[in-house]
Formats: C-alpha cells, structure tokens, sequence
C-alpha cells in the first residue's frame, strides 16, 4: 500500500512510525522541520519538507499513485483543504482526515470527508470506563455512520435481528462471559454482554433506550 501522511503531529508520526514497520510505503509531508525529526532515523519511509496542500509536493510525494491520504495536522482548515484535493484533484480513493476540534465535525460530513476524533473517541472512552456514558463510540466512518461499543443493561434478552429492526443497528460482534462470536440475526443479547454495532448517530438514543436502560 502507498500511503502519503500530511502532517507530522504526534499522531502523524506514529502512524508513520507503524506503516513503515509494517513494509507499506510511507511518505510523510510537512513544513516544520522540527516536527519532521519525530521520525528519528531509523524510520523506513520518506519525507518531504513544504508546504501540505501545494500540488507540487503532493505530486513529488506520488499522490497519483497513492493509494490513500491521511491528512493529520493540528488544523482542521489544513486538513479539510488536504483532503479535498486529494479526493477532488487527485482522485484518490481513499482519504482520511483527522478532526481537531469536535464541533466542526459537521464541516467534514457535510463535505463527504472521512474522519476521524481522536479527542471524541478519548472522551468517550474515559466516560465508558467511568460508568457514566454508556456507548463507547469506537470510530465515526462517515455521513454520520459510526461504529460503537456497549455494554449491555438490558433485563430481558434480545435478539441482533429485533436490535436491527428497532433500533436499525447492525450488531456484528457479541461478547458473552468472555467469549467473542460473529452475531447473526438469531444471536442472543443478555444483560452484561458486550456488543459492537454499526448505526447512524441519529439512532444512538434509540439504541440506548433499547439495550441500557432497564425495562
């Protein structure tokens, strides 16, 4: 996989950093030196020093055979100009962006962006562990589909296809006193399982109200 990563933030190093590792092809873009010696020498991939959304570096970095663009600077504008002339230029089929303020999320739904909120995610990770949220958002895909954890409150038991038909979620992974299976509509939901689905985020009330709070 070719892989040009815009920005050398943290996250964007360490990204670097693994895709490398892995054998991918990595070229990683960006304007501050600095930031750049992230990578340490022993890193596997190339770099380019200018600026990130300059047509010219993007085509010195090989964006026309790319096979996808992340874009992960610490500005959401940055990453939004990325990622379009990527998509829209460049007509890469695949291109992610990171989110750095959470209210402007909408922003790169409303462009047909995928993105991601490492900020959101964080949130709402810490607010699972401490029992106060109840829906553990794993990854936001895009057009407002996310995929999501819960830990399941429900009394009586349910079955994946009565979830789907009201709640309109697909749940595609039941841990069950340990144990991971692949659901099927058939598949069994008890009170303390836990479950991974994939809905819109318009439904999350919906399947809250479905699978946490007690009938």
């Amino acid at each position: 996989m070719y892989v040009i990563i815009v920005g050398c933030e943290l996250i964007g190093a360490r990204v670097a950093k693994e895709l490398a590792n892995l054998n991918q092809d990595v070229v990683v873009i960006e304007r501050d030196d600095s930031k750049l010696e992230q990578l340490s020498s022993g890193f596997n991939g190339m770099y380019l020093h200018g600026i990130e959304f300059d047509q010219d570096n993007l085509i010195q970095a090989g964006i026309e055979k790319a096979d996808v663009v992340l874009a992960l600077t610490d500005d959401d504008n940055l990453n939004i100009t990325v990622s379009l002339v990527a998509s829209k230029v460049f007509n890469v089929k695949r291109v992610i962006a990171q989110v750095i303020d959470p209210n402007r999320r909408y922003l790169y739904e409303l462009l047909n962006i995928e993105s991601f909120s490492p900020i959101k995610m964080g949130v709402n990770s810490l607010l699972s562990k401490l029992d106060i949220a109840p829906v553990e958002q794993l990854i936001q895909v895009s057009s407002g589909i996310e995929i999501t954890r819960i830990e399941v409150k429900r009394v009586l038991p349910i079955k994946v296809r009565e979830v789907f038909e009201q709640a309109n979620t697909q749940i595609s992974v039941l841990v069950h006193n340990g144990v991971s299976s692949i659901c099927d509509g058939d598949s069994r939901i008890e009170y303390g399982d836990l479950v991974v689905c994939s809905h819109h985020v318009r439904d999350r009330k919906k399947l809250t109200e479905l699978l946490v709070e007690e009938d």
